[in-house]
């Protein structure tokens, strides 16, 4: 009896329901992504990590904690470009330095952006 209200409802009402499906997946997947996120950058162990050619700039910024902008500056990258689709390796090698120097320059400024904001 209710199995038959209910497919009798969703017939008459699926678009509704096809709407209410998709708001409820798209609302899981951003709260999964954000646990994910929340837990893996809460590990001690990436936080503040060595450069490495295959991370981009939105990992150094949730790695390091700091605004975007900050690591945009210390990358000597535009707020414009937004550092989308670039890795760290491409970007060194479009300013012809190594990923060391490229980490030494994000510590530098994390750290001056941390001692300016305690």
């Amino acid at each position: 009896m209710l199995s038959r209200k209910i497919k009798l409802f969703a017939r008459r009402h699926w678009l509704p329901l096809v709407g209410f499906i998709a708001s409820l997946g798209l609302a899981v997947f951003f709260a999964v992504t954000f646990m994910a996120d929340a837990i893996y950058f809460n590990d001690p162990r990436h936080k503040d990590v060595d450069l490495q050619g295959w991370m981009t700039p939105r990992y150094v910024v949730l790695s390091y904690d700091v605004p975007r902008g900050v690591i945009l500056d210390a990358l000597g990258l535009t707020t414009e470009a937004n550092g989308q689709g670039l890795r760290m390796r491409d970007i060194a090698q479009q300013q012809e330095v190594g990923l060391a120097e490229l980490t030494e320059r994000v510590r530098e400024a994390a750290g001056a952006h941390r001692e300016a904001n305690q």
